[in-house]
């Protein structure tokens, strides 16, 4: 599925005068709050974090970071990503984690993305296997405020390893 982005709408890397605009978007639209070292890690790690914007008003984000694992590789963690209701199903989203995973393209070293999503927001679930995220594992009891407390385990491989042989 690929869109264009609407006439007007633009992704920028996330940037550190984005952050307050960054908050108050994740509060509208989730219903979590996330601590102030979720959106330092974000900045961290560069381009992998986009926001959409209409304009100058924020109107979407994908928050990630980046985690070593121990095989010496790495995986992108979506942290969070949403879009404002009023611009939902016009491929904004989408864009969003395209553009999350392109920036990892050119990293051999990450070699997935991961996120957790709540079991309840199917719709999310169904989201992220459209753009080839397949579920890995169900966590139950993950999220403490949240009935059902579960989460989706999605991930998504970015880089095929050669196998021995090959």
């Amino acid at each position: 599925m690929d869109y264009d982005l609407p006439a007007g709408i633009c992704l920028r890397p996330i940037a550190p005068e984005h952050t307050s605009a960054l908050k108050i978007l994740n509060s509208v639209i989730f219903p979590v709050k996330y601590h102030d070292r979720v959106y330092q890690d974000a900045l961290a790690c560069g381009d992998v974090s986009q926001l959409a914007f209409e304009g100058d008003t924020l109107i979407g984000g994908i928050i990630c970071r980046l985690e070593a694992l121990p095989s010496g590789t790495a995986q992108l963690y979506i942290i969070s990503m949403g879009v404002l209701a009023p611009y939902r199903g016009q491929g904004i989203g989408s864009k969003l984690v395209e553009a999350s995973l392109a920036a990892c393209q050119s990293d051999p070293v990450i070699k997935q993305a991961v996120l957790h999503v709540h079991t309840a927001n199917t719709d999310a679930v169904s989201f992220y296997e459209r753009l080839g995220f397949k579920l890995r594992e169900t966590v139950a009891g993950y999220y403490k405020r949240l009935d059902p407390p579960d989460a989706a385990v999605l991930v998504k491989q970015l880089q095929v390893e050669n196998a021995v042989g090959q």
